[in-house]
């Protein structure tokens, strides 16, 4: 019986220094940059599950081979929340020539993995933009405090990809920066 007991505590123990922390996004900033537009996405919602023990851990060891996190992020921006600055532009820009803000209202970003490699950290998933889902690898960095996670981004993507706008003279590449926070 006693050696039950401690099969059982030591599986307890063990399930809780691994559990997930699902935690929904605190604040953030999305902000888009190309020569021809510039802006930011005024809402997101979403949710970051980490173990955030681990994470640090894994963080700071110098490792040559890919370590995996127990990260994972599920993230919506609101389309309709578009602020180029003009308010002509955003309207332009919801329009069906564009972001088609009604029949696409979100862009989605749901990870299948993220790890950490000697170039960095990782978010590999999914990127779901005007109706078109691509398979895209992020680099992220992080930056803990006792308060809060915060998550920090920057990547490009070319709009054709996804079929975003007319194939024009506009600029196919928008760089992307993105911050989102999690309190603890």
């Amino acid at each position: 019986m006693k050696k039950l007991g401690i099969i059982a505590l030591t599986f307890f123990v063990g399930f809780a220094l691994k559990a997930q922390e699902k935690s929904e996004v605190d604040s953030y900033k999305i902000a888009f940059y190309s020569k021809d537009a510039t802006g930011v996405f005024k809402e997101m919602s979403g949710t970051v599950e980490s173990n955030i023990s681990d994470i640090a851990a894994n963080i700071k060891v110098a490792d040559e081979d890919p370590t995996e996190l127990e990260l994972s992020f599920n993230l919506k921006i609101n389309v309709g929340s578009i602020n180029t600055g003009n308010g002509v532009q955003n309207k332009h820009a919801k329009s069906s020539e564009w972001f088609h803000a009604e029949k696409y209202p979100t862009i989605d970003f749901v990870s299948s993995r993220v790890y950490k490699s000697e170039k960095g950290i990782f978010a590999d998933g999914s990127l779901t933009l005007h109706g078109v889902t691509k398979k895209v690898s992020i680099p992220i960095s992080m930056k803990v405090s006792e308060e809060k996670t915060i998550y920090k981004a920057e990547f490009s993507v070319n709009r054709m990809d996804f079929k975003l706008g007319p194939d024009s003279k506009v600029s196919r590449n928008i760089k992307i920066i993105a911050g989102i926070a999690v309190k603890k």
